[in-house]
């Protein structure tokens, strides 16, 4: 089973999104969304580390502390579905 597959919610929906431009609002996918280039994320940490720190996307949700990140890497660490 694909590690994405343990989380239920999108990023869009755990986080109470609104944001209808962007990439993951509304996908069906479920690739995380620090997979994807071109979301616009709530956590505006995220962005600033990104600007400050080039790398991995994926670094970025780690070093500034997103929720959603935590959230689906516990449900994936611990083995059970759901956020």
């Amino acid at each position: 089973m694909e590690a994405a597959e343990w989380v239920v919610e999108t990023c869009h929906e755990y986080l109470g999104c609104d944001k209808t431009d962007c990439v993951m609002h509304g996908a069906a996918t479920a690739r995380p969304c620090w997979e994807v280039e071109g979301t616009l994320c709530n956590h505006h940490g995220i962005a600033l580390v990104r600007a400050v720190l080039p790398g991995r996307k994926e670094d970025s949700c780690v070093r500034s502390g997103c929720i959603y990140y935590r959230a689906f890497k516990s449900a994936v660490d611990s083995g059970r579905p759901g956020s």
